[in-house]
C-alpha cells in the first residue's frame, strides 16, 4: 500500500489485497485490514470508497539516535528516522516494544558490533546474563553485555581496551538487542 500511495494511486481494493497476499476470499482481506486498523496502522476514512490511509510513521522501526559503545555518555539525539523493517522477522511480536539505535564506538567489537551499526532492541523484557543491552548506568547510556552473578549485575565491554562497568547508584536496562544491521555501502 505504501508504494501505491507514494505513486499517487488509490489504496487497494479487497480483491487486490487478496491477489497480493494470495487470499482466497475477500473476507480474509477485510479481516486483515480490520487487524491493521486495531493495531493503529491504518485509518478508514468514512464515506469514501477505498478510504484506507496509512498512519504516518506507524510502519517501520524508530531510530532513537546514537548510543555509546565505549565510555558511557548521554545519548545523542537523532533525526526522526524509521527503518522499513518488519520486527517479526527478528522474533519480535509487539512492534510497539522495538526501537533501534546507531552505535558510536568500538567497545563491542568482540560481539561483532561496530561503530556506525544499527542495533535493534526490544524493551520491556528482562535480560539474561550474556545478552547485549542498551542500559542507563548511573544516568549515562551505553551498549554493553549484561552480566549477572552472585546477586549483582554489571556491564561488560567486548573489547579488552574497556573496563567492566559496575553501577555506583543505578543500572536500568532500556532494551535487549535482537539484531545488528550494518550498511556496507551507501
Amino acid at each position: 500500500m505504501e508504494e501505491r500511495l507514494a505513486s499517487g494511486e488509490p489504496p487497494p481494493t479487497y480483491r487486490e489485497i487478496c491477489k497480493r497476499l494470495r487470499y482466497r476470499s475477500t473476507k480474509a482481506a477485510a479481516d486483515h485490514v480490520a487487524a491493521l486498523e486495531r493495531k493503529g496502522l491504518l485509518v478508514r476514512e468514512k464515506g469514501r470508497a477505498r478510504g484506507l490511509r496509512l498512519v504516518r510513521g506507524a510502519l517501520g522501526i524508530p531510530v532513537l539516535g546514537q548510543i555509546a559503545a565505549g565510555s558511557p555518555r548521554e545519548g545523542l539525539p537523532g533525526l526522526e528516522e524509521r527503518l522499513a523493517i518488519d520486527p517479526s522477522v527478528f522474533g519480535i511480536r509487539d512492534r510497539s516494544t522495538v526501537f533501534a539505535v546507531r552505535v558510536a564506538g568500538d567497545s563491542m567489537v568482540g560481539r561483532g558490533i561496530f561503530d556506525g551499526d544499527l542495533v535493534l532492541l526490544e524493551r520491556g523484557i528482562d535480560p539474561r546474563s550474556g545478552d547485549v543491552v542498551a542500559a542507563l548506568i548511573d544516568n549515562e547510556s551505553t551498549l554493553k553485555t549484561f552480566v549477572r552473578s552472585e546477586g549483582s549485575a554489571w556491564l561488560r565491554a567486548e573489547n579488552p581496551l574497556y573496563p567492566n562497568l559496575i553501577p555506583a547508584l543505578d543500572l536500568r536496562i532500556q532494551g535487549v538487542a535482537r539484531a545488528v544491521i550494518r550498511v556496507l555501502s551507501v
